[in-house]
C-alpha cells in the first residue's frame, strides 16, 4: 500500500520490519484502509499516548499503516490533535482518534481537524454502535455539526459538499467491543451499517472475564476466537491490541486484520530498558 521510493518496488500494506531509510510514501487515507480490509489484507497501527507530534512522525516514518491518537487514556484533549494530525499526514500514516463514548462532542472536532477515523470505546449494544457511527456521518444520516471553514476543508478551500456527496470519502469508523454484555449483543452490533472494524479490547475483555491480563487463558481466547469467526460471517474486519509481533502473527493468522501492536510509551520503555540493560554498571 505504501511504495518505497528508495527501492522503487511495492510495499505490502502492514509489512513490519527493521528500520528503513527515508522513504517518501501516499498518505494513507480512510478508503486506502477500508480496501485493504476489504482485500483481506493486515495493515498495522500503534497507539500514540504522548501528545508528540515527533512521536507521530517517528511512527508514521517507521512504516505504520497508521496511528490511534488516543484522546481516553492520554494526557491530552481535542487541543493537543492539530500537530498530531499534521505530523501523522507529514509522515504519511493515517491518523485515527479514540474519542470516548461519554465525550460525543470531541469527534466533530476531530473529523473538523482530519482525522482519517473514530475509534470508539465501550460498545455494547446495537444503539450505542448505531450512535458512534451518527457522530460521524452528516444529516440526515447522523447527528455531525457543519462549519465550511474547518481545517478539513482547508479552512474553506475546499467547498463543504465535498463531504456531504454520495461519494464522499467517509471516515473509517472503528467500533470497540471489550467486555462480555458486548459478546451477548454482538449479532445486532455487526448488524449496524456504517461499522467498518469491530475492535477487541483485551484487557478490559479479560478484566469481564474475570481473568484480567491472561491473553493466552483458552477462555479468554475463545472469547476473541467468537468475535472473530462471527464477524467473519458477516463480512466485518477485526481488530485487536497486542503487546509483540509474536501474537499479531497468530491473531492475523486466525483472521484478525486490523492489528494494533503496543503502544509509543511500551515501545520507548523497552527499547530504552534493553539498550540500558546492555550496557555496564
Amino acid at each position: 500500500m505504501r511504495e518505497r521510493a528508495a527501492q522503487e518496488r511495492s510495499l505490502q500494506i502492514g509489512r513490519m520490519g527493521a528500520a528503513a531509510p527515508a522513504r517518501a510514501f501516499p498518505a494513507v487515507t480512510p478508503e486506502r484502509l477500508r480496501q485493504a480490509l476489504a482485500g483481506k489484507r493486515v495493515v498495522h497501527g500503534t497507539w500514540v499516548q504522548t501528545p508528540s507530534p515527533e512521536v507521530v512522525e517517528i511512527l508514521g516514518w517507521a512504516g505504520w499503516d497508521f496511528v490511534i491518537l488516543d484522546l481516553e487514556h492520554g494526557p491530552y484533549g481535542a487541543e493537543g490533535l492539530p500537530h498530531l494530525i499534521r505530523a501523522a499526514e507529514a509522515a504519511g500514516t493515517a491518523p485515527l482518534v479514540r474519542v470516548p463514548l461519554v465525550a460525543p462532542e470531541q469527534v466533530g472536532k476531530a473529523l473538523d481537524l482530519g482525522a482519517a477515523g473514530i475509534v470508539t470505546p465501550g460498545v455494547a449494544s446495537a444503539e450505542s454502535a448505531k450512535e458512534a457511527v451518527r457522530l460521524t456521518r452528516f444529516p440526515p444520516h447522523g447527528t455531525r455539526g457543519s462549519s465550511p471553514s474547518t481545517r478539513q476543508l482547508h479552512y474553506s478551500a475546499k467547498p463543504f459538499a465535498s463531504l456531504t456527496a454520495a461519494d464522499a470519502p467517509r471516515p473509517l469508523v472503528v467500533l470497540q467491543v471489550e467486555a462480555r454484555l458486548a459478546t451477548s449483543d454482538l449479532g445486532s452490533i455487526l448488524d449496524v451499517d456504517g461499522v467498518d472494524v469491530i475492535f477487541i479490547g483485551p484487557y478490559d475483555l479479560s478484566t469481564s472475564l474475570g481473568l484480567p491480563g491472561q491473553f493466552d487463558h483458552p477462555t479468554v481466547r475463545e472469547a476473541i476466537s467468537e468475535i472473530v469467526n462471527r464477524a467473519g460471517e458477516r463480512g466485518v474486519a477485526v481488530g485487536i491490541w497486542v503487546p509483540d509481533p509474536k501474537a499479531a502473527k497468530f491473531w492475523s493468522g486466525q483472521g484478525v486484520r486490523f492489528v494494533t501492536v503496543s503502544n509509543n510509551e511500551l515501545m520507548l520503555f523497552g527499547a530504552a530498558s534493553a539498550l540500558r540493560g546492555d550496557l555496564p554498571g
